[in-house]
C-alpha cells in the first residue's frame, strides 16, 4: 500500500483507519462478546435451576422410605379393619355369625333374647357424591328382647365395643305394667359387609 505524499493526506488516512477499527471493534463486541455474555448468564441461571431441582429430588428421595412406610401401614390397617370388622358369611349366611354375637353379649349382660329376625342387605347411604362406600352394604336384623334399662345399656355398649362399625339404626323401649323392672326392647342392628369379596353370598339374599 502506497502512503499518501502529504502530511494532511496521511493524517486523513490514519483517521479513516481508526474509524474503521472502532466500527469493527464495536461490531465484534455487539455480535460476539454480548451474545457470549448473555449465553453465560443464561447458562448460570440454568445451572442454578438444575441445582434447585437436584436438591428437591434429593429431599424427596430422603423422604421416600418414610412415605412408603406410612403407605404400608395404611394398607395394613385397612386389611386389619376388613378382617376384624367387616361381617363375613358363615355357611353362606350372615345371620349365623350375627346371632352368635347377639346371644353371647345378651348372656353376659342379662338380656333375654326373644327373636332375631333377618331384615336383609341394604345399601349404605352416601353423602353427596362420596362414592368411597360404594363397595360396602349393610346386613340388617331386627332384635326383640327383654331386660332392665341397665342391662340394655350394657348390652348395646358391648356390641359396639366388639365392633366399632356396628350400628343401631332404630330402637324402641317400652315398659311392661306386669313387670316394671323389665323393659321390652326392639332394636334394628346393622353390620357392614363387602359383597364384592363374598362371591355373591349374603344369607340367601
Amino acid at each position: 500500500m502506497k502512503m499518501p505524499a502529504t502530511k494532511k493526506e496521511r493524517m486523513l488516512m490514519f483517521a479513516l483507519i481508526g474509524v474503521v477499527g472502532v466500527v469493527v471493534l464495536g461490531g465484534g463486541i455487539m455480535w460476539g462478546v454480548v451474545p457470549l455474555l448473555d449465553g453465560r448468564r443464561a447458562m448460570q441461571s440454568s445451572l442454578v435451576e438444575i441445582g434447585e431441582k437436584l436438591k428437591k429430588a434429593k429431599r424427596e428421595l430422603e423422604y421416600a422410605p418414610a412415605i412408603q412406610r406410612e403407605a404400608d401401614d395404611a394398607v395394613s390397617q385397612m386389611a386389619r379393619i376388613r378382617a376384624e370388622n367387616i361381617l363375613r358369611p358363615i355357611l353362606g349366611s350372615y345371620l349365623v355369625g350375627v346371632s352368635e354375637q347377639i346371644e353371647s353379649m345378651a348372656r353376659s349382660t342379662g338380656v333375654r333374647i326373644e327373636e332375631i329376625r333377618e331384615v336383609g342387605v341394604v345399601n349404605i347411604p352416601a353423602k353427596g357424591k362420596n362414592m368411597s362406600l360404594q363397595a360396602f352394604k349393610s346386613f340388617v336384623v331386627q332384635v326383640s328382647a327383654e331386660a332392665s334399662f341397665e342391662s340394655i345399656f350394657q348390652f348395646l355398649q358391648k356390641m359396639e365395643d366388639r365392633n366399632p362399625f356396628f350400628c343401631v339404626n332404630e330402637i324402641g323401649i317400652s315398659c311392661q305394667p306386669d313387670s316394671p323392672e323389665k323393659q321390652r326392647l326392639t332394636v334394628r342392628m346393622e353390620w357392614p359387609i363387602e359383597p364384592s369379596t363374598e362371591g355373591g353370598k349374603g344369607g340367601g339374599l
